[in-house]
């Protein structure tokens, strides 16, 4: 349904991996990480830890051949059914949600912009968790459970059921599903000791606080129901809810830990918490209008996210920069820490309608979509030992608090408002003429207005001020589509396409007086306030074209199936994330464009009844074609220039990215499957599957790590090697599917991040890293009638 109408896959020229629930199963797929692991040119990027995270471990972006941002609107859309349910990123608190891999119809990965069908958030593509519908006709069910350990941490364990089927025979049927997971954790929360004031000397393991702590819970609940009171209409209300509770991070510190004997601790003194629950309630109306269907999506998402981070290390990182505190490392009993809450609540309404005459050579879907979505990300940061600690060590010199700026109880940063209100109005259509009986060109476009408010208010010692911002702005966009496609038979498709997406802007909120020595360097003018310097008000939208070349063939009698895409993607005006890394603060600023190329090919090959092979190899190669500076400043081929508006003198700054920087992603990412289906025995079918995985090293620098760029650490790492073997074995018969898995089969345990608060190695050289869960090795049973 890429192309919001049932169609078969292999006639649709899209790139598209699709999952069913039974591939899910059988692979051993439970989450959007494992998901995102085996599906060409996708990568999950957990980045809690990175300088646009807040601690938290569902922080988190869907990067897809390349086109990725930490900053302004999502880059990929996420929906559930008809509904999209992407944020913004909205300071350090923006999380993503996904829901969980439980009673899907399928999974559908849509590779390169939607912006004509799916709008602004699909920019660089679109994944659709579509649920099964309820049947008026008989009753089906579905019921799984998982149990496995994890080497050195907890048990994780699943119980979930589905069940439906008609109530009234072709009037009447309903679908219900309910599923817990809990997710056991391999990371534990350590004491430790160190020398006090000297900051060369590392901490020493000294006992176990909490064993695995960053052990993770979902529960889901969905019921839906069908009523079609004639043949012509149907009407289908449904309403989904999910719970995540994560109880710490997976983040560990490289000096208590040992990756090679599967020993991870951190030394947090809190625990990185995050609950996120939400509610999706829908009303789809199908109606046959005879010349063409009529659908009508009505949905409504509540999402109330919220965590508490560790700023305890963070906090001393921030005033030891500035020379008010020893080290990074809390003394005893010091505990700083910030709560964070993601709030959302969005309406849509969307009505669509299509051809119906499959016949005819001019098929076609028109609609209008219309959103509200009002999103606010408040948080606080209290710490009721820091203003104590720096009057200490500066004998009174220096204190966090003033009378001006007070923190009672430890709040030095508030900030309950930061806020966006997005409206958008949207009219789009497609239309697929067939030339002849072979070829045929699509045409497509999208016009929307989109209105856009923010509102912030910030206050207190840590900004050093009382910031009040409000800004609104409105944009138009036209996304255009172009397809051509020859299909001399059914097993053979060949496509062309050229397609555009784009995102809205945004506006920033001002950062503290702690960030004038990174504005300074970044060559941001001076403000109105003497000695202050200002971020950019707002920053605006961004786009890019995307030009596709691709092929879905079927071969030898229907033992192979082929699918292939080669890709070029021109980016422009890229909306990005600016960290300032001594105050810790951020803005997003529109800084250069980028260019990905690449392609990827599937390989499906039947061998014989008892034995099937699955390969795929996806390269991507994204990288900044042109380097950008901040503010008013001009990149003059060296570095970045301009005047003062206040003082009239010149200012002369390092680029805040430089081209040829690259774009975080594993260059090539190869997947290998083998299933083998032995002779059955005693009526059951026995059955063997081999799943690899295999990344190449990203050796490029990224702009955070080129020390040619005003804020940048060297010391940082890319995307490593990685290697993963999964094995599932086991029976079916009956319905029944039970098997025995191991995940990590070879206890790979590659460093997939690292990162540390401030980049002054003579201020901090306390690094968190992460890596992947050690082996696990379990059991799992599905039924299904």
């Amino acid at each position: 349904t890429a192309t919001r109408r049932e169609e078969r896959l292999q006639d649709v020229p899209i790139s598209i991996s699709a999952f069913g629930q039974e591939r899910l199963d059988a692979q051993g797929l439970h989450t959007i990480d494992d998901l995102t692991r085996l599906t060409p040119g996708v990568t999950l990027w957990r980045n809690g830890f990175s300088s646009t995270g807040n601690y938290n471990d569902e922080t988190s972006d869907v990067n897809i051949r390349g086109v990725d941002s930490t900053a302004g609107t999502a880059t990929t859309g996420v929906y559930i059914d008809e509904t999209p349910i992407q944020g913004r990123h909205l300071g350090f608190g923006g999380i993503n949600a996904f829901p969980q891999l439980f009673d899907l119809d399928r999974v559908e990965v849509l590779r390169g912009p939607q912006g004509t069908l799916f709008g602004a958030g699909a920019e660089g593509g679109a994944l659709r968790f579509l649920a099964p519908q309820p049947s008026l006709t008989g009753s089906t069910g579905y019921v799984r459970g998982d149990l496995s350990t994890t080497r050195r941490g907890d048990p994780s364990y699943e119980g979930g059921a589905a069940v439906g089927g008609a109530i009234i025979d072709d009037v009447l049927g309903y679908r219900v599903s309910a599923s817990y997971r809990r997710e056991g954790g391999w990371v534990d929360r350590a004491n430790y000791t160190r020398a006090a004031n000297d900051i060369a000397t590392p901490p020493v393991y000294a006992g176990t606080t909490e064993k695995a702590a960053n052990w993770w819970q979902t529960a889901t609940f969905r019921a839906a129901l069908k009523w079609k009171p004639s043949d012509a209409v149907s009407v289908s209300p449904s309403i989904y809810y999910q719970r995540i509770e994560i109880n710490d991070t997976a983040a560990y510190w490289p000096d208590l830990s040992n990756p090679d004997s599967d020993v991870y601790r951190n030394g947090n003194r809190l625990k990185n918490k995050s609950t996120d629950p939400f509610w999706l309630a829908a009303v789809r109306l199908d109606w046959d209008l005879g010349f063409a269907q009529l659908v009508s999506n009505t949905s409504y998402y509540a999402r109330d996210q919220s965590s508490v981070s560790d700023y305890s290390q963070y906090l001393r990182a921030t005033w030891t920069y500035f020379g008010l505190l020893p080290n990074t490392f809390p003394p005893p009993g010091a505990m700083g820490y910030a709560p964070f809450r993601d709030v959302q609540r969005n309406f849509y309404q969307e009505i669509r309608l299509a051809s119906s005459d499959k016949a005819s050579r001019l098929s076609w879907t028109t609609g209008l979509f219309f959103s509200h979505l009002n999103e606010n990300v408040p948080e606080n940061i209290i710490d009721p030992t820091l203003d104590a600690e720096v009057q200490a060590f500066t004998a009174g010199a220096s204190s966090v608090c003033s009378v001006a700026l007070p923190c009672p109880g430890g709040l030095i940063d508030y900030i309950p408002e930061q806020r966006f209100v997005d409206k958008q109005l949207a009219a789009f259509g497609e239309a697929t003429f067939r030339l002849t009986d072979t070829f045929k060109a699509t045409v497509g476009v999208r016009f929307s207005k989109i209105d856009y408010t923010g509102t912030a208010y910030e206050t207190g010692p840590f900004i050093g001020a009382t910031v009040v911002s409000a800004a609104s702005a409105s944009e138009n966009s036209v996304t255009p589509k172009l397809v051509l496609a020859w299909q001399p038979d059914r097993d053979n498709l060949f496509y062309a396409s050229a397609s555009k997406g784009f995102r809205p802007g945004g506006v920033n909120v001002d950062v503290g007086a702690l960030c004038n020595a990174d504005l300074t360097n970044l060559g941001l003018p001076q403000g109105s306030v003497a000695g202050s310097r200002v971020v950019p008000t707002q920053f605006s939208s961004d786009s890019l074209w995307s030009y596709e070349l691709g092929g879905k063939n079927t071969l030898l009698d229907h033992r192979l199936q082929l699918n292939s895409s080669i890709f070029y993607i021109n980016w422009k005006n890229i909306q990005q994330n600016v960290y300032l890394p001594t105050c810790g603060e951020q803005f997003a600023a529109n800084l250069g464009q980028a260019q990905s190329r690449g392609g990827d090919i599937n390989l499906v090959y039947k061998a014989s009844e008892a034995l099937t092979l699955d390969l795929t190899a996806a390269y991507t190669d994204a990288k900044l074609t042109k380097s950008s500076c901040a503010g008013i400043l001009i990149f003059n081929g060296t570095n970045c220039t301009g005047t003062d508006p206040v003082s009239q003198l010149p200012i002369n700054a390092l680029p805040v990215v430089t081209k040829g920087d690259r774009l975080v992603g594993a260059p090539w990412t190869f997947t290998a499957a083998v299933e083998y289906h032995f002779a059955d025995w005693q009526g059951r079918k026995p059955y063997l599957r081999i799943d690899y995985l295999h990344t190449t090293a990203q050796t490029a620098l990224l702009s955070i790590q080129n020390g040619n760029n005003a804020i940048a650490d060297p010391s940082l790492p890319g995307l490593p090697i990685t290697n993963n073997l999964s094995l599932h074995a086991g029976l079916r018969f009956s319905g029944f599917d039970v098997a025995l898995y191991a995940l990590n089969l070879t206890d790979a345990h590659p460093l997939m991040f690292k990162a540390r608060d401030s980049y002054v190695d003579s201020v901090d050289v306390l690094y968190f890293e992460r890596g992947v869960r050690p082996r696990q090795i379990g059991v799992t049973a599905t039924y299904r009638y």
